[in-house]
């Protein structure tokens, strides 16, 4: 049964279900000593996957990949110390672009990746990154959650919760917590498909991201494809670009819900309404709880206070802005 969560002595109440917000309670409690509460529905194995869990940042800036990268690093050991590194896989990722722009963005993010030590393909519109760490929320849930209960993080499905500072660590935990006008103006939230489809192709690689088409697929177990497709326009055109048929393809199930993005690319870490706000961190959101949690416990380095500080919400977006997906 999950605790209460009406304590009056927390320093730390995280909101969110997703990989960052368990990993980032664990670490200010392990690392940190401080006073956490989590509060989220534990995921559930009959829901459809939100996302994915990649450590690679559609960047162009060489600040978000180090810090990327050195949080790849410590989440792989931290990983291994709780009993979940079977969570933990290195595969290949395609990505593919259609316009001049994102096809730039792309070689500037290839350029960059080289330099940060991953292998690079060159593919027919696109570039192909090997050996991309993702983790596995649905085999890490049982020993992460073990794992905060061992520690003595409060565990609650819901609120109310009393502490000195709430941190809004995921999409669903934004749009509940946060009025639409508290929103710091660069958010803007957009319609998502998550859809589980058979095929008997297969994908050419675990996982294929076309940016301006809005759409991820990645492998999955008995011949399927879990399809993500972003926007409301021509989702069903813009997803059957990607796949080779034959079609119509059988959908085993799909699920509707909201994303949290930004306007320029970047994400934007700080306080919003009172609260310290995660958003736009996309896929690779899970890697970075380990500098988040020594930045909310004064234990930064200099440099990664500065990267950080300089995805506020206050700050002049220009020195941050990023690659921003915009759809066809």
């Amino acid at each position: 049964m999950p605790q209460s969560a009406r304590m009056t002595n927390l320093e730390f109440a995280i909101f969110g279900s997703n990989l960052l917000s368990s990993l980032l309670a664990g670490l200010l409690t392990r690392d940190h000593g401080k006073r956490v509460a989590r509060i989220g529905r534990r995921r559930s194995t009959q829901r459809l996957p939100r996302g994915l869990d990649l450590a690679l940042p559609l960047s162009a800036r060489a600040e978000t990949w180090k810090i990327l990268r050195n949080g790849e690093r410590e989440t792989a050991t931290l990983l291994a110390a709780i009993g979940a590194e079977g969570s933990l896989s290195m595969g290949e990722v395609a990505l593919f672009a259609d316009t001049a722009a994102s096809t730039m963005a792309l070689d500037h993010v290839s350029h960059l990746a080289v330099g940060f030590d991953h292998q690079m393909a060159r593919l027919k519109d696109g570039w192909a990154m090997r050996r991309v760490a993702q983790i596995s929320a649905e085999m890490a849930d049982d020993a992460i959650t073990k794992w905060l209960r061992d520690l003595g993080v409060v565990l609650a499905d819901e609120g109310p919760v009393e502490a000195e500072l709430m941190v809004i660590a995921d999409d669903a935990a934004l749009l509940e917590q946060i009025a639409p006008e508290a929103r710091p103006p660069m958010l803007r939230t957009e319609a998502m498909m998550s859809t589980l489809i058979v095929s008997t192709r297969g994908l050419a690689r675990p996982v294929e991201r076309y940016l301006d088409r809005g759409v991820t697929l990645m492998r999955r177990p008995g011949s399927t494809i879990l399809a993500l497709v972003a926007g409301e326009h021509d989702v069903d055109a813009r997803l059957a670009s990607t796949l080779g048929g034959p079609f119509p393809m059988k959908r085993l199930a799909t699920t509707h819900y909201r994303r949290v993005v930004t306007t320029d690319g970047a994400p934007l870490l700080g306080g919003v309404s009172g609260t310290f706000a995660i958003a736009g961190l996309g896929t690779g959101a899970p890697f970075f709880a380990p500098v988040l949690a020594r930045h909310l416990a004064g234990k930064a380095s200099a440099e990664e206070a500065s990267w950080v500080n300089a995805h506020g919400p206050e700050t002049p977006r220009d020195i941050v802005s990023d690659i921003a997906e915009v759809l066809l």
